[in-house]
């Protein structure tokens, strides 16, 4: 009967790894699942203060959705980059851009590439960045992509980010990990012989790590829309983070001197560089005092908001962030927008580079 089930199992084993393999999908993902909505993707950094990890696979858990998150060899959540003679277009930005809940290929920027000719877009969208750190990621990484044009797409915390180092001690939103009665496994061996056996079958078998975290993924599944609720009702009555809020007048005026030294940094690095620079408000929200700064600089704005806050359901259902719907609507609004004002730049550079 043991040789039996054994045959059994490692039948299945065989099965599970065929599977995967023809899928294309890997396991570290299973080996290392999190039952969180944001895994762990970032590590510190100098200099951003932090950065997405490259060569890493990871699951992103909520009620609103289960994703797999892939980031690239420098650190994005993007496909390897190549040599092209295409229009090379960078999009910084938070989750919004980074694309929190969505999979590869629903993202505004992944539609963008798709749907005009002779465009190449990098995603270097990473969850809680503010105006200061994408400036200083295009700065020390993004200018030695050589892009055509870079996108600033944000919406109002990004502004807001840019000053917390002044309301607390520290240069740079660190995400912080939302620790829940739920966020760790519940399935608990009681010995600990029988937890080595368990360590060592998630290591080495595939069908046990995916029948573990099924397991678990059922267990918790009744509570996912009451975590997925907690966290966002901290966030919506602390602000970002669950830490940080911009409430006087003093802070706005500060958050509005920085966001114009940065925007201003940003215009001349580009310039200097015949770099086109575009800032688009991706929010249903009007970003007040912003588009007359930018106009009064020469500086190119896009505001979608008025067009976004009227369609609906562009959201998760408790989780802010953009669906796939949301996503389409702004890549539609984009797209227009960029071939209007670049399509003549796109092609002429194309056939350039081609020669």
């Amino acid at each position: 009967m043991l040789l039996c089930l054994f045959s059994i199992l490692f039948v299945i084993e065989g099965i599970t790894r065929l599977f995967f393999k023809i899928k294309n999908i890997k396991i570290d993902v299973y080996k290392n699942f999190s039952f969180e909505r944001l895994p762990k993707i970032t590590i510190p950094d100098p200099v951003l203060g932090y950065r997405l990890i490259p060569n890493v696979s990871r699951n992103a858990f909520a009620s609103d959705f289960q994703v797999i998150y892939e980031i690239n060899s420098i650190g994005l959540r993007e496909k390897e980059i190549e040599n092209t003679d295409k229009f090379k277009i960078i999009f910084l930005g938070d989750s919004m851009t980074f694309g929190e809940g969505l999979p590869c290929g629903s993202r505004f920027s992944d539609l963008i590439e798709k749907e005009i000719k002779n465009v190449y877009t990098i995603n270097a969208g990473v969850p809680g960045y503010g105006i200061h750190q994408m400036y200083l990621w295009l700065k020390y990484r993004g200018m030695d992509l050589k892009p055509d044009l870079v996108i600033c797409s944000i919406i109002p915390v990004d502004l807001d980010r840019s000053i917390y180092d002044k309301i607390e001690n520290s240069p740079h939103l660190l995400i912080a990990k939302q620790e829940t009665k739920y966020s760790q496994s519940r399935i608990h061996c009681p010995a600990n012989f029988l937890k080595n056996i368990s360590e060592y079958l998630s290591a080495k078998s595939y069908f046990y790590s995916v029948a573990r975290v099924n397991a678990e993924i059922a267990l918790m599944s009744f509570h996912l829309q009451e975590r997925s609720k907690k966290v966002w009702d901290e966030i919506k009555q602390k602000g970002d983070g669950g830490r940080y809020k911009i409430t006087t007048d003093e802070q706005r005026k500060i958050v509005k001197e920085e966001f114009s030294k940065i925007f201003l940094n940003f215009k001349d690095m580009c310039d200097r560089m015949r770099v086109k620079f575009l800032v688009v408000n991706i929010s249903t929200k009007l970003l007040p005092g912003l588009g007359g700064f930018l106009a009064e600089h020469n500086i190119e704005y896009l505001d979608l908001s008025g067009q976004l806050s009227k369609i609906t359901k562009i959201t998760f259902e408790i989780d802010p962030h953009y669906n796939a719907r949301g996503n389409r609507a702004i890549a539609d609004l984009l797209r227009e927008y960029i071939l209007d004002r670049y399509q003549d730049e796109i092609a002429s550079l194309h056939n350039r580079r081609k020669i």
